[in-house]
Order: C-alpha cells, then sequence, then structure tokens
C-alpha cells in the first residue's frame, strides 16, 4: 500500500513540474532586453538580442488595446563606407551587436558594432523616425575609426 501512495505522489509532483514547462511562454536567452516608450498617440516597443547575430524588433503598437500597427527587424543595415554602399547583414558576420539604443522625440537612435569574418569592424551609428504609421528603414552612416 505505501509503495501505491508513493508511485501516487511521485506521479502528481512529475504532472505539476510537467504542466508547469508547458504553461508559462519562453524567452530565449538571447533577448537581452525589452523596453517600451511612448511616442506621440502610439508605444514603441524595442526588443534586443545580444546573441552573435544581434538584432533590434521594433513594434509600433496602438494603445489602449496595444494592437499592432507595423513592426520592423532590424537584421541588416545599409551604409556608405568610404565612398562605397554596403549592406551589412548581421548573418553574415563574426559578430554584430546593437549599442546605446535610445529614443529622442520620436527618432529610435542606435549604433551597430559590425565584426567582419576576416578581420576589423565597422561602427555605423542610425536612426529610425517612429513618428509616422509605417517604421522605416533604418538611415545609418558610418563613423571612421578616427572618429
Amino acid at each position: 500500500m505505501s509503495k501505491l501512495i508513493l508511485i501516487l505522489f511521485v506521479g502528481a509532483c512529475l504532472s505539476v513540474v510537467y504542466a508547469d514547462n508547458n504553461f508559462y511562454p519562453s524567452v530565449p536567452a538571447s533577448i537581452s532586453d525589452v523596453e517600451t516608450h511612448r511616442v506621440g498617440k502610439h508605444v514603441v516597443r524595442l526588443i534586443r538580442s545580444f546573441s552573435d547575430e544581434g538584432f533590434l524588433f521594433i513594434e509600433l503598437l496602438k494603445p489602449p488595446e496595444f494592437s499592432l500597427i507595423n513592426k520592423r527587424v532590424v537584421d541588416k543595415i545599409k551604409v556608405t563606407i568610404y565612398g562605397r554602399e554596403r549592406v551589412l547583414d548581421f548573418r553574415e558576420t563574426a559578430s554584430a551587436s546593437i549599442e546605446k539604443l535610445r529614443i529622442s522625440e520620436g527618432i529610435i537612435k542606435f549604433q551597430v558594432a559590425f565584426y567582419v569574418l576576416r578581420g576589423g569592424r565597422y561602427l555605423s551609428e542610425c536612426e529610425i523616425d517612429a513618428n509616422r504609421e509605417k517604421l522605416p528603414e533604418p538611415v545609418c552612416r558610418h563613423i571612421p575609426e578616427d572618429e
């Protein structure tokens, strides 16, 4: 009889552990930061990743129900480097990171540190205007090493 009670107890504990693991949504470990900001009549949610393939996920939401108006994933940028326009794709690099993320007067500002596979890095400063109904592509400028 005591073995039956022990088996039932262990079974109940395991089912609670299993149910708890499946009940709560999981957030990937690469998500390092989530911020929300009020921009005019909208709310902007910024989700940043610190994985090797860094990215910035931006959502434009309409309060009070927080329905999604528009979204943008920044996983590559266009920038002119020493007179040549380039597309820096975060998935085709040794590493990329989003740094100095902030919002000022409805403009999302951030820096991208892009580490090249064969050595070296490019630092770019980017802006996205969040005052619109649709989030545009980031406008970026290269920051030379001597700046």
